[in-house]
């Protein structure tokens, strides 16, 4: 059968960032524990079910997954062996921020079989950091990465926030080409709703314009440096896009585990009795979690606090809008509105070959607009 990804999600962090909606809050240090030993029982739950299908990418994200000690982390490795299969060539990608990963840590990560790193470093100027409400500076981003060479990784992922007020993006471009990722993905600044952030005059959504102009030096910059534009938010230089995240857009099938994790299966639930290709959700907050988990042993109770259900119209649509994401296009043959796609491409936001469309970079500016109006 057809291998599928794993994703993980740690919600702990040491102080929640000022744009941050994600699922993360701060842990005592006993919740961290318990929290294994809760997804060490999900996983159990797991394997009459998907032991029989190889783990192409496991994803340990969060929060901040690197606030695990090192006998935490093989604990959780060692249980993801146990209950189910992976391949030799597995991709482990852990997220991790250059505040909280020490140079012993990261040998303990690679030594585990951890052979991807991806670290939150937003950006290369202390002021944005400040902003943001980041708590490590530029200074310890650069020694996070000579730190992770020295541990044996040699294949990085970094982030990057852009679209924030007063930000030199020529800044940031310099010190990623001073670090040379094998990867980075570039993040357009969103001020959700509740957060600080949101409440933050200062911060505000650049026009049209001007994020076209910002997003089409990104792309013309990295191309430059030597990167493969393959996604709308993400680079990578040759033989290292991620394998984790190409699931995704592929819409391949993905077990989530932890709290507020996403799974997604195309073939059906069969641990809940469902055969229709459906997404679900783990419960939060991480104490809900911890309960369902640790009763779920002996009774098959999973611990899934809401299930979507997909037809045909969600499948296609997420079909689109996914594939348009990178590079791999949509047919034709699914353009409702011949008569804009003609428009569209005569404005350069668009490229059709034969019977393939896809987004151009500067069509990804505006890639919302174009799905809606074409499908």
């Amino acid at each position: 059968m057809e291998p599928y990804s794993v994703y993980i999600h740690i919600p702990y962090c040491k102080k929640k960032c000022r744009y941050c909606n994600f699922l993360s809050t701060a842990p005592e240090v006993k919740d961290i524990d318990t929290y294994i030993e809760a997804m060490k029982s999900e996983l159990r739950l797991y394997k009459p079910f998907l032991s029989n299908r190889e783990i192409k990418s496991i994803f340990i994200g969060g929060g901040t997954p690197s606030l695990l000690e090192p006998d935490q982390l093989k604990q959780l490795i060692a249980s993801i062996s146990l209950s189910l299969t992976i391949k030799n060539t597995v991709e482990i990608t852990m997220e991790a921020n250059p505040e909280s990963i020490s140079a012993e840590k990261l040998k303990a990560m690679h030594n585990l079989g951890i052979n991807r790193l991806s670290i939150g470093l937003q950006s290369f100027d202390d002021t944005v950091l400040k902003s943001l409400g980041r708590i490590h500076n530029a200074e310890s981003s650069f020694a996070a990465i000579e730190k992770a060479r020295s541990a044996g990784f040699r294949n990085i992922n970094v982030d990057v926030i852009y679209g924030i007020p007063s930000q030199d993006i020529t800044k940031e471009l310099k010190g990623i080409k001073a670090i040379t990722p094998e990867h980075v993905s570039f993040y357009y600044l969103t001020i959700e709703q509740g957060t600080p952030l949101s409440m933050d005059k200062i911060f505000k959504p650049l026009n049209d314009d001007s994020f076209q102009e910002l997003y089409l030096k990104i792309h013309e910059e990295m191309i430059a440096t030597g990167y493969d534009h393959y996604e709308v938010s993400n680079f990578a230089k040759k033989g290292f896009q991620s394998v984790h995240n190409m699931n995704y857009w592929q819409r391949g099938d993905y077990l989530g585990i932890g709290s507020g994790a996403h799974g997604f299966f195309k073939t059906g639930l069969p641990w809940i009795g469902m055969t229709a290709q459906a997404r679900y959700e783990n419960a939060y907050p991480p104490s809900a979690y911890i309960e369902k988990a640790l009763s779920s042993d002996g009774n098959n109770v999973f611990p899934i606090s809401r299930v979507e259900v997909l037809d045909m119209d969600a499948e296609t649509l997420e079909n689109i809008f996914l594939s348009l994401r990178t590079w791999k296009g949509i047919g034709t043959n699914l353009v409702k509105n011949k008569t804009l796609m003609k428009h569209l491409t005569d404005d350069g936001l668009i490229q059709v070959n034969d019977d393939k469309l896809n987004l151009t970079v500067k069509g990804m500016c505006v890639m919302d607009g174009i799905v809606t109006e074409l499908f």
